[in-house]
This record gives C-alpha cells, sequence and structure tokens, in this order.
C-alpha cells in the first residue's frame, strides 16, 4: 500500500481523465479529509492516473481513488505533524535547484520534439507554449519541488519506521533455500523450460541445471549459394530419416548428399581454417583470433567475450550444429578447441572456455535482491500497522451517493462513445453509396 500511493503521488501530473460525467460539476466535492477536501475532478484526475499507472484494473474506479487520496492526505498529514516535511535552508535550495534542472527537462524535451525551425525565436516560442502547456497539465516547477520534497520527507519516515533494521545472513539464507527449492524443482530436469523463461523472457533464476559449459566461439561467413545447399540437404537427410517407412537406400543417399555439401562449405574456407589451428598451435591466444576472424557481433561483446555463451547438451536457444559442435569428441576439458562445424549462420571452431557451476547459488545480486525485498517487507509491515492508527485521528467524510452517481455516469458516457465509435467504423460512407449506385445503374 504505502509503495503504490507514493509512486501515485510522485509522479507528473500529465494525465487527465475523459470520463467526469457532465451533470456533475468538476469542483463538487466529494471526500473531506480533515480541512482538505476533494472534488470531483480530483477523484477523476486520480481514477485515469492509478489505472494508466497499472494500479487499477480498469478505469473509472474511483472506489480505488477514494481510498487512495484518503491514504495520499493521511500520509502528508503524519509527515507534517511529525516534522518529517520540514528542512533546512540548504536542503531547499537544493531541492529548488534539482526541480529546475528536471522542469528544464521537460521544456527541452518538448522543444525537441516539436520543434520544426532550428532558430532562437522558434526556440523561445516552444519553451512558452511548452510552459502554458505542462502549467494547464497541473505540472509546474513548485509541482517538482513539492514532489522532491515529499519523496525525501517519506525517506526520513521510512527510516524510523525501520528503526535499524537490516536482515540477518539467517533470514536471507532461509529466504533463499525457501525459494531456491522452487526454483530447483522447476528447473533441474527441464533444460528447455529453464532457457525458455531465462533466455526468451529474461527472467532471473537462481538454480542453474547442471551441466552447462561456457563457450567461444569464431564464425566464418560463407557464400550463402554453398550454405544454402548444405542446410537443403540436411533437411533432406531428417526428412528421410523421419520417414515413417524408413528406405535405407535413400537415407544413404541423403547422407552422401549432405556430407559432400559440408565438404564443399569446409572447402570454400579451407586455407583461413587451416590458418587459424596453425595460429592455435602456436600458442595464440583464442580470443584474440576472435576479433581477427570473427563476424558474431555477440564476441564483439565484452560480455559475452569473458564469461562466452552458457551451453548445455540440451540447449533450444542455439543451432542444433552449434550446440554439437559444443560437446563433440573433442572438447573434454576446457581450453580444449572444436572441429569445424557448419551451422545455419556459417562455419564455426569452438572454445571450451569453462563449466559453469551448476545447483543454486547465492550470487551477489540475488544476495542484494533478498535482502531489499525484506526490508521492504518489514517497512510494509511497519507502515500498515500504524496507518490506521494515523487514520482514526483524522475526520474523513466521503459523499459514498454522488461517488455512485459519477461512477454510473461515467460508465454511461464511455459506452456512448464506444457506441457512437462502433457506428461510425462500420457506417458505409456517402461516396461508398454513391459507387455501389453506380454499379446498380450499370448492371444489366
Amino acid at each position: 500500500m504505502l509503495k503504490r500511493m507514493i509512486a501515485v503521488g510522485l509522479a507528473v501530473m500529465l494525465l487527465c481523465g475523459a470520463a467526469l460525467a457532465e451533470t456533475l460539476a468538476a469542483d463538487t466535492v466529494l471526500l473531506t479529509v480533515a480541512d482538505k477536501s476533494y472534488t470531483a475532478m480530483d477523484v477523476d484526475s486520480m481514477a485515469y492516473m492509478l489505472y494508466t499507472q497499472g494500479y487499477a484494473e480498469a478505469y473509472p474506479d474511483y472506489d480505488t481513488a477514494v481510498e487512495n487520496l484518503i491514504q495520499e492526505a493521511v500520509l502528508e498529514d503524519y509527515l507534517e505533524k511529525n516534522g518529517y516535511l520540514d528542512f533546512s535552508e540548504e536542503e531547499a535550495a537544493a531541492f529548488r535547484n534539482e526541480a529546475q534542472v528536471t522542469w528544464d527537462g521537460y521544456l527541452d524535451n518538448y522543444v525537441q520534439y516539436y520543434l520544426t525551425e532550428d532558430t532562437d525565436e522558434a526556440k523561445a516560442e516552444l519553451r512558452q507554449q511548452a510552459e502554458q502547456f505542462y502549467i494547464s497539465q497541473g505540472a509546474t516547477l513548485e509541482a517538482v519541488v513539492d514532489n522532491l520534497r515529499f519523496k525525501a520527507a517519506v525517506e526520513k519516515m521510512e527510516t524510523a519506521l525501520l528503526d535499524g533494521y537490516a536482515p540477518t545472513e539467517e533470514e536471507i539464507s532461509q529466504v533463499f533455500e525457501t525459494y531456491g527449492a522452487q526454483y530447483k524443482a522447476q528447473y533441474e530436469n527441464n533444460v528447455s523450460l529453464y532457457e525458455f523463461y531465462t533466455q526468451y523472457y529474461g527472467y532471473e533464476s537462481w538454480y542453474v541445471p547442471e551441466g552447462y559449459r561456457a563457450v567461444l566461439h569464431i564464425l566464418l561467413d560463407v557464400d550463402d549459394d554453398l550454405l544454402g545447399a548444405y542446410t537443403d540437404a540436411q533437411a533432406a537427410l531428417e526428412e528421410a530419416e523421419s520417414d515413417e517407412n524408413v528406405d535405407e537406400a535413400a537415407v544413404a543417399a541423403a547422407r552422401e548428399a549432405a556430407q559432400a555439401t559440408f565438404d564443399a562449405v569446409i572447402a570454400s574456407r579451407q586455407e583461413v581454417i587451416d590458418e587459424i589451428y596453425d595460429r592455435l598451435d602456436k600458442g595464440e591466444s583464442f580470443q584474440d583470433l576472435i576479433a581477427e576472424y570473427g563476424t558474431d557481433p555477440g564476441m564483439k561483446d565484452a560480455q559475452y567475450l569473458a564469461e562466452g555463451y552458457k551451453v548445455h547438451a540440451e540447449s533450444m536457444i542455439y543451432d542444433t550444429a552449434f550446440t554439437a559442435g559444443a560437446f563433440q569428441e573433442r572438447m573434454q576439458k576446457p581450453g580444449d578447441v572444436s572441429d569445424p562445424v557448419v551451422g545455419s549462420f556459417g562455419i564455426h571452431i569452438l572454445y571450451y572456455l569453462a563449466d559453469v557451476p551448476g545447483g543454486l547459488i547465492m550470487t551477489d545480486s540475488i544476495h542484494d535482491e533478498i535482502a531489499q525485498t525484506l526490508v521492504s517487507q518489514k517497512l510494509n509491515s511497519a507502515y500498515a500497522e500504524t496507518y490506521e492508527a494515523w487514520k482514526d485521528t483524522l475526520e474523513i467524510n466521503r459523499d459514498d451517493a454522488l461517488i455512485a452517481q459519477m461512477k454510473a455516469e461515467a460508465e454511461a458516457q464511455m459506452a456512448e462513445a464506444e457506441q457512437a465509435q462502433e457506428t461510425a467504423e462500420t457506417a458505409p460512407s456517402v461516396e461508398n453509396e454513391q459507387n455501389n449506385g453506380q454499379t446498380q445503374e450499370n448492371n444489366p
């Protein structure tokens, strides 16, 4: 609750609702918290912001908006009464300086977006337009200053609520073991699922299946026609081998054709291949040869060059030829170099860089993530325990009848607009009607 409310409270107020009921004045007071009043426009704007920020499932959700405004008012009252909003002159000056930089950034972005004539006059005019636009949307320099003060006040309050709490190593280890067991159960015997979530979706896993190794490679480009002939021959071989009624003669012929195209691809770059192996035999660094011969953009990345590609014998994310090359007979230990293999992108010469540790591994980033989560949980728990006590000290009045009326009218208004849009999209145009008429007249 605390994090959600703070996030919304610190958002730049450039959003406004579109469903405010016509029969309910925008300045109609729907809610009061102590001496602070909130109007229909306030509620509608908050509802729209909650929806666009992902904190409400639908718009307009005025009940959630009202509750969020109450939480905001209660927090602001608590911050003020407990001195968290009091800052020194130096701190106030720092807020204003930071706010000015932020505000200038808003204006500069507006100018750059709409600028069509690169002159001082055009820039000055657009800057003035930007100020007017942002101010019309409720975003001002003072609002940015207030947001910075509010954020700093909340940070002071959080420090007090935490009361010096820091997670112990025992707490962190317990969380790691509990959730780590879930990762292990999910991925231990399912490399494809592990790669699907960690590679395609970028999810982090605390568990790494056993059997991964890190490999580097030199990718050599190959003539497109030669490579296409090879991939076609490989596809034909796979089809012959998977036929329901396998024809051994056809398989043998397909295998011979595939080998011939493989040999042709290798022969096309044989001189370079021999040169690479000769230089490796003389002790030159594989990494240096990647820079000189390789064409894979991934091997230009410093992290991949240092850590290699993580490959498992059951990997699903690489070309099957690349995976097979990483585990061929010559690749027995770190430092080994593969025979050349041909894949969809060209010729690969692979280098066995290292074994990748498997199992549950507590990295520094995982340790920090768990610690931060425990701190957040402690903070939210402390806030929840004290929020109701703060709320009970304030007089809160909400006009549920008017809120319900506004919601009903807004929903009806939006439904009417959607119906009008559907009608406009399905209605035939005048031009189409005229064309239809002409067609009918010309038909015998």
